[in-house]
């Protein structure tokens, strides 16, 4: 099987190509943008530049794909040009596997399940970009292709499988080596997913005929705060130097408070525990 994980230098994106190189059945092509690589063996490509992608794309012609493609502001544009590209090259035999976000639900009213209807913010708002670029990609996927899975993650954290950290974790473990106290926002409820764990997902996904939408994470629903303390307590730090952050926001900054996300169905199709 031939697998093509596009944004392999990402933080997912080269937890899942690392392991994905391991399965003596699978021939692996990643794509990096921004130097340095991580691999030796990545392809330098600009997803969004037409003539580039299709030339890859078909020398590559994968089985599976793996968008892992993270742009945050830029995130509409990656969805008009880049994964727009992918979509006009993937046969009905090529399966996608998209990761996507819990941001789709920005009223912020969760927990959601996976048939709750996605919104948008409006254009002018600072997350609008990522969010309904987010939202765009998932309707368009939905619309034009029919062998994808859809994975929604919430914050993902923990070391990934070439040993780097979220930035959050890390941006923690710097404040607290320090002994410098560190704010989080206790009225932002999440679903949390180990790195580790959303990789053995997508890795099952690539090789299965599941197909559809489906929430990756933990059961249990915690602020940043919370999750942020504990976090402090695991690796051994004093977790009273993690405090509550302000909550005072302006209308156009505003972050969904509860993007919880409802993780049951993805239980019958895989049996991978979450932390």
């Amino acid at each position: 099987m031939k697998i093509c994980v596009f944004g392999a230098s990402g933080y997912v994106g080269a937890s899942v190509y690392q392991r994905l190189k391991d399965i003596p059945d699978a021939t692996v092509a990643g794509t990096y943008l921004n130097e340095p690589a991580l691999f030796d063996d990545l392809y330098k490509l600009d997803v969004n530049e037409p003539e580039s992608f299709s030339n890859f794309y078909k020398s590559e012609k994968p089985d599976v794909v793996v968008w892992a493609v993270m742009s945050g502001p830029n995130e509409h544009k990656l969805t008009d040009q880049g994964l727009m590209h992918l979509l006009t090259h993937l046969t009905p035999q090529t399966k996608l596997v998209y990761i996507s976000s819990d941001f789709v639900f920005s009223n912020g009213d969760g927990p959601y399940s996976e048939e709750d209807p996605l919104h948008n913010l409006p254009d002018d708002h600072s997350f609008s970009n990522y969010t309904n670029g987010k939202v765009k990609a998932e309707r368009l996927i939905d619309r034009e292709f029919s062998n994808y899975v859809i994975l929604r993650a919430g914050p993902i954290y923990g070391e990934n499988a070439v040993g780097k950290l979220d930035e959050r974790t890390d941006r923690l473990s710097y404040h607290l080596r320090s002994t410098k106290p560190i704010e989080f926002r206790d009225d932002l409820i999440r679903t949390f997913v180990h790195i580790e764990d959303l990789t053995n997902v997508i890795e099952e996904m690539a090789f299965n005929d599941v197909k559809g939408v489906y929430h990756v994470g933990s059961a249990s629903q915690q602020s940043f705060y919370q999750f942020m303390k504990a976090t402090a307590r695991e690796m051994g730090y004093d977790e009273t130097l993690v405090i509550k952050e302000s909550e005072e926001e302006a209308v156009d900054t505003e972050i969904p408070k509860n993007t919880t996300l409802n993780t049951e169905k993805i239980k019958e199709v895989t049996d991978q525990k979450f932390r």
